[in-house]
């Protein structure tokens, strides 16, 4: 399970699989967790970036889930 917390609103938001797509063109880079965009950042260059811009907004978190 991955969870989100949004730093500035304490909003958290639960999912599976995040996903992260840049639009070569624009630049525009967009975070889906389960499908869903949760996050959009202008002037992505590559994954990298987009990623470092989603931990500032956010905490990332990931659990592990025990099917034991």
């Amino acid at each position: 399970m991955i969870i989100l917390e949004n730093i500035s609103t304490a909003e958290v938001i639960q999912g599976e699989e995040l996903e992260l797509f840049i639009d070569d063109e624009t630049q525009i880079g967009e975070v889906y967790l389960d499908g869903d965009l949760v996050f959009q950042h202008l002037e992505s260059m590559n994954e990298d970036h987009l990623e470092r811009a989603l931990y500032t907004e956010f905490k990332v978190l990931t659990e592990v889930v025990d099917i034991h």
